[in-house]
């Protein structure tokens, strides 16, 4: 009797009802229409030659690819009523996350009145307590273009009611956004439902040691989805490669973004720096040469933080500071559009001690000192890429025309200490003397108008 109904048990699992059953199933567990291979018994447990399960515009999960599937059955289970699955494990997978748009999931609808097709004489209650994946790639889509992914990750998935329940452990994640940030995974979990899929918490960590942590919604009807991370003792150089070789340090901060089908709606959060130096910087270069001061040539930054907030067009950067103590102090706000265009308007702030280093610098610069530092107007323009500011220019000209002035006085003030008349246009020229002392004066210009460029 038992070999029986073994027969007719492996017969019934490699025929088209059990393999429309856990289509069905897979269906209304992952909110996809779910595809699966003929199914084959082998003593242990089943297998499949592939699964794929396919989402829709309504829905987060847009798509599932496996290679194989193998499941193991609990033969106890049998005896207590119960047909339940203790184990699917899926070979070499893929799974396709996207944006949502408004409606109703009709996959799920299609899949859930469907009837039960199980046989009398089977138990009437199917079970599937875990589905683990050895190695799988998460392509996470954006809504306008691009994606995050989660590569060579191990995927374990627990059905709980109407729910289920994913955790990732190692791999790592890229972003075609931020190439040279290299982010490993330690864990990542998330729910997945009819509703949409919850990240309840992600913990990751950079190559040089930092540690990033999310958390966010993204449902399933086209309504606004949110995430939220926290970062602490990330490279900086990893956000922003093109300052590689002029900004080391590391960064620590919190943000938060909202989006829709339609793109970003809101950005927000705050960031700070820390251990950071600025070298091969021209105007830092030509102050170290000016000065005498080595520092200027790998300046220390002790404080440096800002807030944020935007939208898809632009980003606002407010209560920008940037302090070198004892040296240097920029503060101030910025704004960067879409394509990466730049508009500032700071102050810079200079040591009395460093102004006094620079020929005619207080005839030039006036009294508008406080906090320790005398404070210079910049606007700043262009791009992120090739950033332009008005500081430059407009000092040279500045320090030429008050330079100009004060040499001129001390020539005519040297002539007169010496008995030399000042020989008018229509006199005879100027002897060698005046000549020398003049070349001199422009030689100076020269000097500071160089160092101002």
């Amino acid at each position: 009797m038992l070999a029986i109904v073994v027969v007719l048990l492996v017969h019934w699992l490699e025929g088209g009802e059990f393999h429309s059953l856990v289509e069905q199933k897979a269906t209304e567990r992952l909110h996809a229409k779910a595809e699966l291979a003929p199914i084959h018994w082998d003593w242990v447990g089943l297998t499949s030659g592939s699964l794929r399960a396919l989402g829709s515009a309504e829905t987060a999960l847009k798509k599932i690819e496996s290679s194989g599937l193998h499941a193991r059955f609990h033969p106890a289970a049998l005896l207590q009523g119960h047909l339940v699955v203790e184990k699917i494990t899926l070979d070499r997978s893929e799974v396709r996350l996207g944006p949502v748009k408004e409606g109703n999931n009709k996959v799920v609808a299609e899949g859930s009145t469907q009837s039960s097709i199980l046989p009398k004489w089977l138990p009437t209650q199917f079970v599937i307590e875990r589905i683990e994946s050895c190695s799988t790639d998460v392509l996470i889509e954006q809504p306008k273009g691009g994606s995050f992914d989660i590569l060579g990750t191990r995927l374990e998935s627990v059905p709980e009611g109407g729910q289920i329940r994913f955790e990732a452990h190692g791999g790592r994640l890229v972003s075609e956004h931020f190439p040279a940030l290299k982010i490993a995974i330690e864990t990542i979990r998330c729910r997945l439902s009819h509703s949409g899929l919850d990240l309840t918490g992600a913990d990751l960590s950079s190559q040089n040691g930092g540690t990033l942590r999310l958390a966010g919604n993204f449902p399933s009807n086209g309504s606004e989805s949110r995430l939220k991370g926290h970062w602490e003792k990330v490279e900086l150089t990893s956000l922003l490669p093109a300052l590689e070789g002029k900004v080391a340090g590391s960064l620590e901060g919190q943000g938060e973004a909202a989006w829709g089908h339609d793109g970003i709606h809101a950005i927000s959060g705050n960031v700070s720096a820390h251990d950071i130096t600025l070298a091969q910087i021209p105007a830092l270069e030509k102050l170290a040469l000016v000065t005498a001061m080595d520092q200027f040539r790998h300046l220390p930054i002790q404080e440096a933080h800002a807030t944020f907030s935007g939208d898809a067009s632009k980003t606002t950067w407010s209560d920008v500071v940037l302090e070198s103590k004892g040296l240097l102090k920029l503060i101030g706000d910025a704004e960067v559009g879409q394509e990466g265009s730049l508009m500032g308007s700071f102050q810079v702030g200079i040591t009395k001690r460093i102004v006094d280093m620079i020929p005619f610098a207080r005839e030039v610069l006036g009294l508008n000192e406080h906090d320790g530092y005398i404070w210079i107007p910049m606007m700043v323009g262009g791009s992120l890429s090739h950033p332009v500011e008005d500081l430059s220019p407009r000092l040279a000209s500045l320090f030429t025309a008050r330079a100009e002035g004060v040499i001129k006085e001390g020539i005519q003030q040297g002539m007169k200490f010496l008995g030399i008349k000042e020989q008018s246009a229509t006199n005879m020229p100027s002897t060698n003397a005046v000549r020398t002392l003049e070349q001199e004066a422009g030689k100076v210009l020269d000097t500071l108008g160089g160092f101002l460029k």
